[in-house]
């Protein structure tokens, strides 16, 4: 009888054996890590022009009475202390400082969403303690908001006619950003001004740390509440993307690129309001089933697509009309922009 010889892999073939696969895993991993970039920037330009073709087909259908209200509850963009809405002088600004919006160390500097600046305790939705004061600067780190696109953007204390005219545009209440705590819990909400006075609950909520998620508090707009604007002077491309007249500024007097009112005043271009089409705002809960995200950021980002609306130069009859005009993604980018960055991405 002959005897059965056993096969079977030695050591060494298993050695080259495991690290054959562990080669082409890594390139994989690689390759599909590309694939799926490529995916969310090709998914970003989709949502952005789907955005804008939903919003205006829908507005091309209704009436203005029903239109009054399509834009209700977006994000404003806007930091809020819990306690007052940003307010100021009718017809002014309130630009970036050389620091930016905050200094990261729990400053108190307001201005355009940034991500949670200060927080003694941070809470959840049911006020259970998630975190302590030590978890400030990573807060800090973890929640960057609007991030670059931030230093675009300034405040502008709306005029009595202005509110008219936004709400006629839809824009009647808006969503600002609780940039000192983590949680509506510690702001003394049920004491609030826009409880007592306009009976509103805070919407949003959880513990805050996401740009995404952190409470958001509506407020009904009156003249001199604070709006995010684009700055002219730092964003021609997006006017010339959006199809917007920018006039030449060659010798142009008076151009002050640290003042971007002399841009308006000059007849270059027209302000443009900016919010954010949170989860809240009436457009997205009536014509998206799922709310669009960018998911070209992180979720230390600030994600939802912006709506742009150009306001009037307060001159003539219509001059304070304000209408749609398109969508940007959260990092300022159109469509024609997100394009670029998709096909000329490394």
């Amino acid at each position: 009888m002959m005897k059965s010889i056993k096969s079977g892999f030695t050591l060494i073939e298993l050695i080259l054996v495991i690290a054959v696969i562990a080669i082409i895993a890594v390139i994989a991993i690689g390759k599909f890590a590309d694939v799926s970039k490529d995916s969310s920037r090709k998914a970003n330009v989709a949502n952005i022009k789907n955005i804008t073709r939903t919003i205006n087909t829908e507005i091309a259908r209704i009436d203005g009475d029903t239109q009054k209200g399509m834009f209700a509850y977006a994000e404003a963009l806007i930091d809020v202390d819990g306690q007052s809405a940003p307010a100021g002088t009718e017809g002014t600004y309130v630009w970036a400082p050389a620091s930016g919006w905050y200094d990261g160390a729990g400053g108190t500097i307001p201005g355009i969403y940034c991500g949670i600046k200060l927080t003694a305790v941070v809470e959840n939705a049911a006020g259970v303690t998630t975190g302590s004061v030590s978890g400030i600067p990573e807060a800090h780190e973890s929640n960057v908001g609007l991030d670059a696109f931030a230093s675009k953007l300034g405040m502008y204390h709306l005029t009595a006619k202005e509110v008219d005219a936004l709400r006629d545009a839809g824009v009647s209440i808006v969503s600002y950003h609780n940039y000192s705590n983590a949680q509506a819990k510690n702001l003394g909400w049920n004491s609030s001004v826009w409880y007592t006075q306009y009976g509103l609950h805070s919407t949003g909520g959880g513990p805050g740390h996401r740009p995404d998620l952190s409470a958001c508090y509506p407020v009904v707009l009156t003249n001199g509440m604070a709006v995010a604007v684009l700055d002219p002077s730092k964003c021609e491309s997006v006017y010339r993307d959006l199809g917007l007249d920018y006039a030449s500024t060659y010798n142009v007097d008076g151009l002050d690129a640290s003042n971007p009112e002399t841009y308006f005043a000059k007849g270059i271009c027209k302000r443009l309001v900016v919010v954010g089409l949170g989860r809240d705002c009436e457009a997205n809960t009536r014509f998206f089933e799922n709310m669009p995200r960018c998911m070209t950021l992180d979720k230390k980002h600030y994600r939802n697509y912006l709506l742009v609306f150009q306001m009037g130069n307060g001159q003539g009859n219509g001059g304070f009309s304000v209408k749609f005009v398109g969508v940007l993604d959260p990092a300022g980018n159109t469509a024609k922009q997100a394009q670029y960055n998709a096909d000329w991405a490394s």
